[in-house]
């Protein structure tokens, strides 16, 4: 079942709003590295957001961010409340998405495959080249 435009509208709004909290407002020591807003995904009634976080190149765990981003959670939904044009504010929940780490992995076997593979073609082009 697709989103509809409102929730649409809603989601990238409080991505927005979440993503510029956590970069300026949140002091928390325990959020390190490079935390982004990656999605959120915004119920039919838009009282509740699950927004999913990406945590790279951090110095702690993400499960310590994690719980560092939960311990300002009431803060950010105020942020969200007061900058939201909506008679009630979703409630957020806020979940580890895993998927860019994932993507970076798959980047980096890919790379490995060719950065062989071109080697051994190359071994396999000149060959016949030194025959003629």
């Amino acid at each position: 079942m697709a989103d509809s435009i409102r929730q649409q509208k809603v989601a990238s709004q409080i991505q927005r709003i979440v993503a510029t909290v956590l970069l300026r407002d949140v002091s928390d020591p325990r959020i390190d590295g490079l935390v982004s807003v990656t999605r959120v995904a915004v119920s039919p009634d838009l009282r509740e957001a699950k927004v999913y976080v990406s945590i790279l190149a951090a110095k702690r765990t993400p499960v310590t961010v994690m719980k560092g981003i939960e311990s300002a959670a009431r803060h950010i939904q105020g942020e969200v409340a007061e900058n939201l044009p909506l008679r009630f504010a979703p409630h957020l929940t806020f979940h580890l998405d895993e998927t860019l780490k994932k993507e970076a992995e798959i980047f980096r076997k890919i790379d490995e495959a060719v950065g062989r593979a071109p080697a051994a073609d190359g071994a396999d082009a000149a060959a016949p080249g030194q025959d003629e």
